[in-house]
């Protein structure tokens, strides 16, 4: 089963692939997507089991957004995994209460 990681970050990518690897995924599984082009190219050509993407790869432009979605939507198969960049982005804050000092 194919796997594809979208962040933009070379730390959280070798630190998934290590996690992912140490669980018995072949690296030769593992594929990395450095725009949201190259993500449903991938997609469309390798059929992936899971996709992780870091929000911060497309939160910022509303197209790349637009088009994430419907990546997602065209692959109902494939399990998406969004996590979130470390500081809370002022879209989800309308979700939460934040609490400043």
């Amino acid at each position: 089963m194919s796997t594809i990681i979208m962040d933009l970050c070379s730390y959280t990518r070798l630190g998934l692939t290590g996690y992912l690897a140490s669980r018995g995924v072949r690296k030769r599984d593992i594929n990395d997507a450095h725009t949201v082009d190259e993500l449903a190219a991938a997609c469309d050509e390798l059929k992936p089991g899971v996709v992780f993407i870091n929000e911060d790869c497309f939160i910022h432009d509303p197209a790349n957004s637009q088009q994430i979605k419907q990546i997602i939507n065209q692959h109902p198969k494939t399990l998406f995994i969004v996590f979130m960049a470390i500081a809370i982005s002022i879209s989800m804050s309308i979700y939460w209460s934040v609490k400043t000092y």
